[in-house]
């Protein structure tokens, strides 16, 4: 499959790689310093965490332009989700004819799209629109990235392999064979890959989870274990995880998730920095909407008390603003003022 990728983050950098190294035909198009780092290399070099910690430099084909629409199998948007709208807009004639892969963190705006159910259109993560005019939902396969990736200072590409690494692949509308050859594509290229039975409910899995210790990180600037060597921090994540889970079962989700379980995983993987963590410490703005906001946004509709998501989003919002802001300016006095 001739593959786009749009966007050089961790996860656009990493597929690309990795599927470059299967011999794929693919072409990785990003912006930014990390981006013409990259573009500078000739390639990213890729350097797993864990022993024997044998790093590999992997050749890319990178364009900073827009490639011309046309003949393009697969477009991968490996944008944040508050980038998908416009990202869509402006390569919505390179996806008219392709598959369409979309690994965004948490619940997509296609989440209640695309069913037999009456849609259901969540303006906390596509206010205007955007993504839905430019993407078709039966050429969509959405997809869950469990996977602990970062960039170090020097551009390398930081790889941590758990046992739980996993790419869960799933069509948006049942039956459109959307998945299919991007499925094909990750196997090939060796990578943790499997077909959902339910990409919706995978989407409320990792939610589930990442909305405690994403925006804990992120505002504690902890890792993702750290956060539970506080009391606070522990108790603050149970209660925020109750009420993103009192938020799915009122949206019809049947299963629960073992909080236990989530908490033990965390305390494995103690020192990961979360992606929204890995945003704010980069100066970026972060996935605030589709991992809290939508949560918000459902139990409004649902008429659910969520006070400990409610304040952790308002921190949060604080948070984003000071990153889009930059740091605090020092006003001068005025000569012979107090």
């Amino acid at each position: 499959m001739r593959t786009l990728i749009i966007g050089s983050g961790p996860i656009g950098s990493y597929l690309a790689a990795r599927l470059q190294l299967s011999g794929a035909d693919v072409v990785l198009h990003g912006k930014g310093e990390a981006f013409e780092r990259t573009v500078r290399q000739g390639g990213l070099t890729l350097q797993p965490l864990d022993p024997p910690h044998d790093a590999r430099h992997v050749s890319l084909r990178c364009s900073a332009a827009v490639p011309p629409p046309g003949g393009w199998d697969l477009l991968v948007f490996a944008v944040k989700a508050q980038d998908l709208g416009l990202a869509a807009q402006q390569f919505a004639a390179h996806a008219r004819d392709a598959i369409i892969l979309l690994p965004q963190n948490g619940l997509p705006w296609w989440q209640y799209l695309g069913t037999d159910a009456p849609p259901l259109r969540l303006q906390a993560v596509d206010p205007d629109g955007l993504a839905e005019a430019a993407l078709p939902l039966d050429r969509i396969a959405g997809c869950v990235v469990t996977k602990g990736l970062s960039l170090s200072a020097e551009g390398a590409l930081v790889e941590v392999t758990v046992a739980s690494d996993r790419f869960a692949l799933g069509d948006v509308v049942r039956g459109s064979d959307a998945s299919r050859g991007p499925l094909e594509l990750m196997r090939g290229a060796k990578l943790p890959v499997v077909l959902s039975d339910d990409i919706r409910t995978d989407k409320w899995r990792k939610l589930l989870v990442n909305v405690a210790f994403n925006p804990l990180g992120a505002l504690s600037q902890l890792g993702f274990g750290e956060v539970l060597d506080e009391p606070e921090g522990e108790r603050l994540a149970r209660a925020m995880m109750d009420e993103a889970m009192a938020v799915a079962r009122a949206c019809g989700l049947a299963e629960s998730i073992d909080a236990q379980a989530a908490f033990a995983r965390a305390r494995s993987s103690r020192y990961h920095r979360t992606s929204m963590l890995q945003d704010v410490q980069a100066g970026r703005p972060f996935e605030l909407e589709p991992i809290v906001g939508v949560l918000l946004e459902l139990a409004r509709r649902q008429g659910i008390d969520v006070p400990a998501l409610g304040t952790v989003y308002s921190c949060l919002r604080l948070l984003n603003l000071s990153v889009r802001k930059g740091p605090i300016r020092q006003i001068p006095r005025e000569r012979g003022g107090a």
